[in-house]
């Protein structure tokens, strides 16, 4: 077992990596590499530092012409970019009567260029301060409330508020054009393998899709809210199942190693 310290700096080092575009393959064989060299100096009573330098940033200079940088996340940008505007989308054309104003335009930009890349930032910020603790968790948490708080503040506020349209479709076509995205967004995932991407797009619309076949259609009907909020329960229990499943997995395997 390694000290809490040179978990640390490892923790520390495959963030850094992550964040500079580097392929998860090699930091991996970075990763097993220092962490044996660890091992061994820690036996031999040296310290982290002695291994290391003591900063991530001047580790990772020293090994930088190990590490090519990874075109592979320029198509992982791209994707997330058309993820974000599919997941914000797609919904209200489910739900029909689309209608893209200015203001909607104006606040999806800036969730996807400003608010998410600093949630981003933040909890690797977090992480590399305090390390792989409930500390570090707690605060990351809080922060991804914080940013579903101002969300659907931002909805409240974009139906009370008005704007000039850019885009209005009706009820039947925004419909089909909702699902032909949907699944061709889904066919996309599953041919690349990104299926976060995918479960995260069923899990959004899924319960319209259901008040929309099941009801009369009226996202403001009390049966449509009925169904989708029963559905919308239904999924965060089935998740939260599957999330707490993986955590005890890995926590196994932790234990194991």
């Amino acid at each position: 077992m390694l000290s809490n310290e040179a978990e640390h700096f490892l923790l520390q080092l495959r963030l850094e990596l992550a964040s500079r575009g580097k392929k998860d393959e090699d930091i991996d064989a970075i990763e097993e590499e220092l962490r044996d060299h660890l091992y061994e100096a820690e036996l031999r009573g040296e310290s982290v530092e002695s291994v290391t330098g003591g900063s991530v940033k001047e580790y990772i200079k020293s090994i930088s012409s190990e590490l090519p940088f990874d075109k592979g996340i320029i198509r992982f940008i791209f994707l997330l970019i058309l993820a974000m505007i599919s997941f914000f989308t797609v919904p209200n054309l489910i739900q029909g009567d689309f209608d893209m104003t200015v203001n909607r335009v104006i606040y999806y930009s800036l969730l996807m260029f400003v608010l998410a890349p600093l949630e981003l930032w933040v909890m690797k910020t977090l992480l590399v301060k305090y390390g792989d603790q409930k500390k570090s968790y707690v605060m990351a948490i809080g922060v991804s409330l914080s940013l579903l708080a101002f969300c659907i503040l931002g909805e409240f506020l974009l139906r009370k508020t008005e704007s000039p349209s850019l885009v209005t479709m009706d009820d039947k076509y925004s419909f089909y054009i909702g699902i032909t995205i949907a699944l061709l967004f889904i066919i996309i995932c599953t041919i690349i393998k990104y299926w976060f991407f995918i479960g995260v797009m069923i899990y959004i619309v899924l319960p319209d899709l259901l008040a929309k076949l099941f009801t009369s259609g009226n996202p403001k009907s009390e049966d449509y809210v009925t169904v989708s909020g029963i559905t919308f329960t239904i999924l965060n229990i089935i998740f939260g199942t599957l999330l707490f499943m993986y955590y005890r997995k890995e926590e196994k395997k932790d234990k194991v190693k």
